[in-house]
C-alpha cells in the first residue's frame, strides 16, 4: 500500500464526490418531479423552473470559482461546497412551500460549482500529468455510476417510503460518500507531501520543469490568442449538442417513435453503460496520442451518432441500441478530452480561471441546447429539425478542432 501514488487515493475520493454531486443533484433530482408537482400543486412548466435555475446559476458561478481556486485551497472550497450539499439536502428534505424548494436549489447551484468538476479537474491537474487523461477519464465515470446508483436508491425510498424520507437516505449516502473522502483523503497537491505528479522519482530537470509548468499562461495572455475562442467555440458546439441530446432522447424515443417502456430503458441503459466505456477509452487514449485528434475522433463518432439519431424511425428498431453504443461512447469521450486538452493547454497559475471560462460558456450552451431542441420540437412537431441542426453543428465542430491542429499551440514562456 505503501508504493502506491498518493494521487490514486486522491483520484478515488474525488470520484466518490462526483459520484454524490452530479449523480445526486443532476441525474437523481429528476425522479423527484412527479411528487413535487402533485404536492405543490404545479404544472410542467413551474416544475422545471428549479432546474433551470440550477444550470443557469452554476454557468454563472463557475467562472468566479475558478478565481477562487487560483488563490485558496482547493479541499477547503470543496469542504465549503460539502457542506453547502448536506444544508441543501436537509432544506429539500423539510420544504413546505415551491418557494423553498428554488431556494434549495440555489444552494444546490453554489454547492455544484465548488465541490464539482472545476475543483476536481483543477485537484487533478495538480496530480496528473503523465496520467491525465486516464485519471480524468476515470474520475468522470462518477457521474454515470453515481446516477445509476443513487437513481436506485432514490426510486426504491420514494415508492416505499415517500419523497421525503427518500431525500433524507439521499443526505445520509452524501454525508457518507462525500464528506468521509474530502476530509481523510483529498491533499491540494503533491509538494505538500514531498511528491510530485505521476509519482516522478525528483530530480533537478524534472523539478525546473514542474516549476514553469505549474507558472502556466494567464487569462489575459490566453485571451489574446485565437486558438483560445476557436477551441471555446468548439467545445460550446459540442456542449449545446450532447446536453440536447441527453435530455430529449427519452421523450423521442418513446413519444415520437412509440417505443414501449423496456425497450427505452435497455437504450438508456446501454447509452449510460457505454458512456462509462467512452470516458475511460478516451481518457487513455489521451494520455497515449495527440489530444486534439483523439478529440475529434471522439467529435467524428458525435456525428455518426447523431445521423444515426436522426434516422431512427426509418431504420430497424435494433439500430436504436446501435445509436446507444456509438453516441454513448462518443458524447463520453467528448467531455472527457474537453477536459483533457483544456487542462495541457493552461494548466498553471491560472488554470482555475480559465477552467470557469470554459465551464461557464458551455454549461450555458448546454442548457440552451435543451431549451432549443424543446421549442424546437412544440414549434415543428418534431425533433428532426432540431437534429439536422445538431448534425450541422457537430460538423462545424470537426472543423474548428481540425483547424487548431494546423494552429500554433499557445506556449507559456518563463521570465528570463
Amino acid at each position: 500500500m505503501k508504493n502506491i501514488f498518493y494521487g490514486w487515493w486522491v483520484l478515488l475520493a474525488l470520484v466518490l464526490i462526483y459520484m454524490v454531486t452530479n449523480g445526486i443533484l443532476l441525474n437523481t433530482m429528476p425522479l423527484f418531479t412527479p411528487q413535487l408537482l402533485d404536492e405543490f400543486q404545479l404544472d410542467n412548466q413551474q416544475v422545471s423552473r428549479p432546474a433551470q435555475l440550477l444550470y443557469l446559476l452554476v454557468s454563472i458561478l463557475a467562472a468566479f470559482v475558478g478565481i477562487l481556486l487560483d488563490k485558496y485551497s482547493p479541499k477547503t472550497i470543496m469542504l465549503t461546497g460539502a457542506i453547502i450539499l448536506l444544508i441543501a439536502l436537509a432544506g429539500f428534505a423539510s420544504a413546505t412551500s415551491f418557494i423553498q424548494i428554488q431556494g434549495v436549489y440555489v444552494l444546490y447551484a453554489f454547492a455544484l460549482t465548488l465541490a464539482g468538476i472545476v475543483t476536481s479537474m483543477y485537484l487533478i491537474t495538480q496530480w496528473f500529468v503523465k496520467y491525465r487523461g486516464l485519471a480524468v477519464g476515470i474520475f468522470l465515470m462518477g457521474s454515470s455510476f453515481g446516477g445509476a446508483l443513487f437513481n436506485k436508491i432514490a426510486g426504491w425510498g420514494i415508492a416505499t417510503l415517500g419523497w421525503r424520507s427518500a431525500a433524507w437516505i439521499l443526505l445520509g449516502c452524501a454525508l457518507v460518500g462525500m464528506l468521509l473522502p474530502l476530509v481523510l483523503l483529498i491533499r491540494n497537491r503533491p509538494a505538500d507531501m514531498g511528491l510530485l505528479p505521476d509519482g516522478e522519482t525528483p530530480n533537478l530537470t524534472t523539478d525546473n520543469h514542474r516549476t514553469h509548468a505549474h507558472a502556466g499562461m494567464t487569462l489575459g495572455t490566453a485571451m489574446r490568442t485565437p486558438y483560445f475562442y476557436l477551441l471555446l467555440v468548439a467545445t460550446a458546439t459540442l456542449w449545446f449538442c450532447i446536453t440536447g441530446v441527453v435530455n430529449h432522447q427519452v421523450l423521442f424515443i418513446e413519444k415520437d417513435l412509440n417505443q414501449t417502456k423496456e425497450i427505452v430503458t435497455n437504450v438508456t441503459s446501454l447509452f449510460f453503460l457505454c458512456s462509462i466505456i467512452g470516458k475511460l477509452l478516451f481518457g487513455w487514449l489521451g494520455d497515449r496520442f495527440n489530444k486534439l485528434i483523439i478529440m475529434l475522433i471522439s467529435i467524428i463518432n458525435l456525428l455518426i451518432g447523431t445521423i444515426l439519431l436522426r434516422y431512427l424511425a426509418d431504420l430497424p428498431t435494433a439500430m436504436m441500441y446501435v445509436y446507444a453504443l456509438v453516441y454513448g461512447i462518443a458524447f463520453s469521450g467528448a467531455f472527457t478530452m474537453i477536459q483533457v486538452v483544456v487542462a495541457e493547454l493552461y494548466s498553471g497559475s491560472s488554470y482555475g480561471k480559465i477552467l470557469g471560462i470554459f465551464t461557464m460558456i458551455d454549461t450555458l450552451a448546454g442548457s440552451m441546447g435543451i431549451i432549443v431542441l424543446g421549442s424546437m420540437r412544440k414549434n415543428s412537431g418534431s425533433y428532426l429539425g432540431a437534429f439536422d441542426t445538431m448534425i450541422l453543428l457537430c460538423g462545424f465542430a470537426c472543423i474548428c478542432v481540425f483547424a487548431l491542429q494546423f494552429m500554433k499551440k499557445p506556449q507559456f514562456q518563463p521570465a528570463h
